[in-house]
Protein backbone atom coordinates (compact mmCIF):
# COMPACT_ATOMS: atom_id res chain seq x y z
CA UNK A 1 0.00 0.00 0.00
CA UNK A 2 1.46 3.51 -0.98
CA UNK A 3 2.74 5.40 1.78
CA UNK A 4 2.36 2.67 4.49
CA UNK A 5 5.43 2.66 6.99
CA UNK A 6 6.71 -0.46 8.06
CA UNK A 7 8.66 -1.94 11.12
CA UNK A 8 10.30 -4.44 12.61
CA UNK A 9 7.96 -6.71 15.25
CA UNK A 10 10.92 -6.04 17.72
CA UNK A 11 9.07 -2.65 18.29
CA UNK A 12 6.65 -4.02 19.99
CA UNK A 13 8.44 -6.03 22.55
CA UNK A 14 8.70 -3.40 24.79
CA UNK A 15 12.14 -3.29 24.82
CA UNK A 16 12.85 -6.93 26.44
CA UNK A 17 10.86 -9.18 28.62
CA UNK A 18 10.37 -9.06 31.79
CA UNK A 19 12.67 -11.48 34.03
CA UNK A 20 10.85 -14.81 34.36
CA UNK A 21 7.91 -14.36 37.19
CA UNK A 22 6.27 -17.83 36.75
CA UNK A 23 6.07 -20.68 39.66
CA UNK A 24 6.26 -23.55 38.36
CA UNK A 25 2.81 -25.30 40.86
CA UNK A 26 3.00 -28.65 39.61
CA UNK A 27 6.86 -30.27 40.72
CA UNK A 28 8.76 -28.34 38.58
CA UNK A 29 6.64 -29.74 35.18
CA UNK A 30 5.23 -26.63 33.92
CA UNK A 31 1.67 -26.77 31.82
CA UNK A 32 1.61 -24.32 28.84
CA UNK A 33 -1.13 -23.70 27.17
CA UNK A 34 -1.79 -22.45 23.80
CA UNK A 35 -4.89 -20.16 23.30
CA UNK A 36 -6.62 -17.79 20.75
CA UNK A 37 -9.97 -16.22 20.09
CA UNK A 38 -9.95 -16.92 16.65
CA UNK A 39 -8.75 -19.62 14.58
CA UNK A 40 -6.23 -19.77 11.71
CA UNK A 41 -3.84 -17.66 13.70
CA UNK A 42 -0.69 -20.69 13.84
CA UNK A 43 -2.11 -21.37 16.89
CA UNK A 44 -1.94 -25.16 16.30
CA UNK A 45 2.06 -25.63 14.41
CA UNK A 46 2.90 -23.34 18.01
CA UNK A 47 1.68 -25.71 20.08
CA UNK A 48 3.25 -28.77 17.99
CA UNK A 49 6.70 -27.19 17.68
CA UNK A 50 6.43 -26.23 21.92
CA UNK A 51 5.93 -29.38 22.76
CA UNK A 52 8.62 -30.92 20.33
CA UNK A 53 11.18 -28.31 21.57
CA UNK A 54 10.41 -28.53 24.74
CA UNK A 55 10.78 -32.09 25.32
CA UNK A 56 6.74 -32.24 26.55
CA UNK A 57 3.35 -33.49 25.80
CA UNK A 58 1.27 -32.19 23.65
CA UNK A 59 -2.14 -32.26 24.61
CA UNK A 60 -4.53 -31.78 21.87
CA UNK A 61 -8.26 -30.41 23.29
CA UNK A 62 -9.03 -28.96 19.97
CA UNK A 63 -11.41 -31.52 18.03
CA UNK A 64 -12.07 -30.36 15.01
CA UNK A 65 -10.60 -32.12 11.92
CA UNK A 66 -7.45 -29.88 10.83
CA UNK A 67 -5.73 -30.30 14.42
CA UNK A 68 -2.40 -31.42 16.09
CA UNK A 69 -4.09 -35.02 16.27
CA UNK A 70 -4.19 -35.35 12.20
CA UNK A 71 -0.77 -32.94 11.89
CA UNK A 72 0.96 -35.81 14.25
CA UNK A 73 -0.59 -38.64 11.82
CA UNK A 74 -3.01 -39.85 14.41
CA UNK A 75 -6.81 -40.95 12.78
CA UNK A 76 -9.50 -40.75 15.55
CA UNK A 77 -11.76 -42.74 13.70
CA UNK A 78 -9.97 -45.68 12.97
CA UNK A 79 -9.98 -46.47 16.80
CA UNK A 80 -12.57 -47.37 18.72
CA UNK A 81 -11.61 -45.64 22.00
CA UNK A 82 -10.78 -42.20 22.92
CA UNK A 83 -8.20 -42.20 25.94
CA UNK A 84 -7.95 -38.45 26.31
CA UNK A 85 -12.12 -38.61 26.90
CA UNK A 86 -11.72 -41.26 29.00
CA UNK A 87 -9.09 -40.13 31.18
CA UNK A 88 -10.88 -36.83 31.63
CA UNK A 89 -14.43 -38.58 32.77
CA UNK A 90 -12.10 -40.75 34.93
CA UNK A 91 -11.32 -37.38 36.69
CA UNK A 92 -7.89 -36.63 38.21
CA UNK A 93 -7.62 -39.58 40.27
CA UNK A 94 -7.76 -42.16 37.61
CA UNK A 95 -4.48 -42.95 35.20
CA UNK A 96 -3.57 -40.44 32.75
CA UNK A 97 -3.90 -41.33 28.63
CA UNK A 98 -0.51 -42.98 27.65
CA UNK A 99 1.20 -40.35 25.68
CA UNK A 100 1.62 -41.84 21.75
CA UNK A 101 5.23 -41.36 20.63
CA UNK A 102 7.37 -41.16 17.38
CA UNK A 103 11.01 -40.38 16.40
CA UNK A 104 11.39 -36.42 15.60
CA UNK A 105 7.61 -35.61 16.66
CA UNK A 106 5.93 -34.32 19.46
CA UNK A 107 4.64 -36.95 22.34
CA UNK A 108 0.93 -36.61 21.74
CA UNK A 109 -2.13 -37.45 23.74
CA UNK A 110 -4.85 -37.33 20.72
CA UNK A 111 -7.83 -35.50 20.60
CA UNK A 112 -11.29 -36.80 19.46
CA UNK A 113 -14.43 -35.31 17.98
CA UNK A 114 -16.80 -36.18 20.58
CA UNK A 115 -14.81 -33.89 22.89
CA UNK A 116 -16.45 -30.95 21.35
CA UNK A 117 -20.29 -32.43 22.96
CA UNK A 118 -18.43 -33.15 26.48
CA UNK A 119 -19.75 -31.65 29.11
CA UNK A 120 -16.71 -31.86 31.24
CA UNK A 121 -16.51 -28.62 33.60
CA UNK A 122 -13.63 -26.45 33.12
CA UNK A 123 -12.23 -26.91 36.74
CA UNK A 124 -12.25 -30.91 35.97
CA UNK A 125 -9.98 -30.06 32.90
CA UNK A 126 -7.62 -28.22 34.84
CA UNK A 127 -7.30 -30.84 38.06
CA UNK A 128 -6.67 -33.49 35.51
CA UNK A 129 -4.34 -32.00 33.48
CA UNK A 130 -2.29 -30.84 36.76
CA UNK A 131 -2.11 -34.64 38.01
CA UNK A 132 -1.41 -35.95 34.36
CA UNK A 133 1.76 -32.95 34.39
CA UNK A 134 2.78 -34.88 37.99
CA UNK A 135 2.86 -38.52 36.14
CA UNK A 136 4.18 -37.85 33.22
CA UNK A 137 7.00 -35.71 35.24
CA UNK A 138 7.47 -33.27 31.58
CA UNK A 139 6.20 -30.48 30.50
CA UNK A 140 2.81 -30.45 29.26
CA UNK A 141 1.59 -27.75 26.46
CA UNK A 142 -1.77 -27.96 25.51
CA UNK A 143 -3.62 -27.26 22.18
CA UNK A 144 -6.72 -25.43 22.75
CA UNK A 145 -10.34 -24.94 20.85
CA UNK A 146 -10.63 -21.33 19.40
CA UNK A 147 -13.02 -19.11 21.11
CA UNK A 148 -15.02 -19.89 24.48
CA UNK A 149 -15.48 -23.42 25.78
CA UNK A 150 -15.04 -25.02 29.25
CA UNK A 151 -12.15 -27.23 27.57
CA UNK A 152 -10.21 -24.31 27.25
CA UNK A 153 -11.26 -22.22 30.13
CA UNK A 154 -9.86 -25.26 32.32
CA UNK A 155 -6.69 -25.39 30.04
CA UNK A 156 -6.19 -21.53 30.60
CA UNK A 157 -7.00 -21.74 34.67
CA UNK A 158 -4.60 -24.02 35.36
CA UNK A 159 -1.63 -23.04 32.77
CA UNK A 160 1.88 -21.89 34.76
CA UNK A 161 1.58 -19.45 31.17
CA UNK A 162 -0.56 -18.70 28.45
CA UNK A 163 0.87 -18.64 25.20
CA UNK A 164 -1.42 -16.75 22.87
CA UNK A 165 -0.35 -16.14 19.01
CA UNK A 166 -0.81 -12.89 17.25
CA UNK A 167 -1.76 -12.56 13.61
CA UNK A 168 -0.41 -8.99 12.14
CA UNK A 169 -4.12 -8.44 10.79
CA UNK A 170 -7.12 -5.95 11.15
CA UNK A 171 -9.46 -8.97 12.58
CA UNK A 172 -6.79 -10.70 14.52
CA UNK A 173 -6.13 -7.69 16.59
CA UNK A 174 -9.43 -6.61 17.30
CA UNK A 175 -9.91 -10.06 18.73
CA UNK A 176 -6.57 -10.27 20.66
CA UNK A 177 -7.96 -6.73 22.29
CA UNK A 178 -11.18 -8.62 23.35
CA UNK A 179 -8.52 -11.66 24.19
CA UNK A 180 -6.44 -9.33 26.64
CA UNK A 181 -9.45 -7.51 27.89
CA UNK A 182 -10.83 -10.94 29.23
CA UNK A 183 -8.39 -12.51 30.28
CA UNK A 184 -6.23 -9.86 31.85
CA UNK A 185 -5.53 -11.49 34.92
CA UNK A 186 -3.93 -14.24 33.37
CA UNK A 187 0.25 -14.94 33.23
CA UNK A 188 0.25 -14.26 29.11
CA UNK A 189 2.87 -14.23 26.33
CA UNK A 190 2.08 -13.00 22.84
CA UNK A 191 3.32 -14.27 20.28
CA UNK A 192 3.47 -12.86 16.51
CA UNK A 193 3.30 -15.41 14.18
CA UNK A 194 3.10 -15.93 10.40
CA UNK A 195 4.51 -12.29 10.23
CA UNK A 196 5.90 -10.76 6.76
CA UNK A 197 9.66 -9.29 6.12
CA UNK A 198 8.11 -5.77 6.47
CA UNK A 199 4.94 -5.43 8.91
CA UNK A 200 2.93 -2.22 8.41
CA UNK A 201 3.76 -0.17 11.06
CA UNK A 202 0.24 0.48 12.23
CA UNK A 203 -0.47 -3.01 12.82
CA UNK A 204 2.90 -3.57 15.06
CA UNK A 205 2.20 0.16 16.74
CA UNK A 206 -1.03 -1.66 17.68
CA UNK A 207 0.38 -4.77 18.87
CA UNK A 208 2.50 -2.63 21.09
CA UNK A 209 -0.79 -0.74 22.52
CA UNK A 210 -2.61 -3.56 23.31
CA UNK A 211 0.54 -5.28 25.03
CA UNK A 212 1.10 -2.56 27.32
CA UNK A 213 3.53 -4.27 29.78
CA UNK A 214 2.38 -8.32 28.51
CA UNK A 215 5.67 -9.87 27.06
CA UNK A 216 5.60 -10.32 23.58
CA UNK A 217 8.29 -13.09 22.02
CA UNK A 218 10.47 -12.82 19.08
CA UNK A 219 8.04 -13.20 16.38
CA UNK A 220 7.91 -16.73 13.80
CA UNK A 221 8.42 -15.29 10.08
CA UNK A 222 5.52 -15.93 7.28
CA UNK A 223 7.37 -19.05 6.22
CA UNK A 224 4.39 -19.86 3.46
CA UNK A 225 6.19 -23.55 2.74
CA UNK A 226 5.07 -24.79 6.31
CA UNK A 227 1.17 -25.15 5.25
CA UNK A 228 2.00 -27.00 2.11
CA UNK A 229 4.71 -29.75 4.39
CA UNK A 230 3.07 -32.86 4.20
CA UNK A 231 6.01 -34.43 6.75
CA UNK A 232 4.89 -35.09 10.21
CA UNK A 233 7.74 -34.68 11.84
CA UNK A 234 7.88 -31.21 13.89
CA UNK A 235 10.54 -28.60 12.19
CA UNK A 236 12.86 -28.11 15.55
CA UNK A 237 13.47 -32.17 14.97
CA UNK A 238 13.65 -33.11 11.73
CA UNK A 239 16.93 -34.28 10.71
CA UNK A 240 19.15 -33.26 8.19
CA UNK A 241 17.12 -29.85 7.71
CA UNK A 242 17.88 -27.66 4.60
CA UNK A 243 18.33 -23.60 5.06
CA UNK A 244 14.74 -22.56 5.34
CA UNK A 245 13.80 -25.20 7.88
CA UNK A 246 16.69 -24.19 10.09
CA UNK A 247 15.81 -20.81 10.07
CA UNK A 248 12.52 -21.73 11.04
CA UNK A 249 13.42 -24.26 13.66
CA UNK A 250 15.31 -21.60 15.17
CA UNK A 251 12.62 -19.08 15.57
CA UNK A 252 10.30 -21.55 17.24
CA UNK A 253 13.46 -22.72 19.69
CA UNK A 254 13.69 -19.08 20.44
CA UNK A 255 10.34 -18.82 21.18
CA UNK A 256 10.61 -22.37 23.59
CA UNK A 257 13.54 -20.93 25.07
CA UNK A 258 11.41 -17.65 26.02
CA UNK A 259 8.39 -20.08 27.41
CA UNK A 260 11.16 -22.00 29.48
CA UNK A 261 12.37 -18.76 31.44
CA UNK A 262 8.85 -17.49 32.46
CA UNK A 263 8.47 -20.71 33.91
CA UNK A 264 11.66 -21.58 35.38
Amino acid sequence: MPGTRHASTQDAQQGCLPAPHLACEHACMPIISVAASKGGVGKTTIAYELAAALGGVLVDLDWDSGGATRMWGYDPGHYKSAPLLDALEAGPGGRAPRPRNRPHQPALVPSHRDLAASSIPDSLIADCLSAWALEWKRPVIVDTHPGANALTDGAMEVADLVVVPVLLGAREMDALEGMLADFKAYRLVLAPTMVPPSPPRRYVDRLAALANGTPVAPPISEHRWLRRRVRRSAVTLQPNPGRQLLRAADEFRRLASVVESHCA
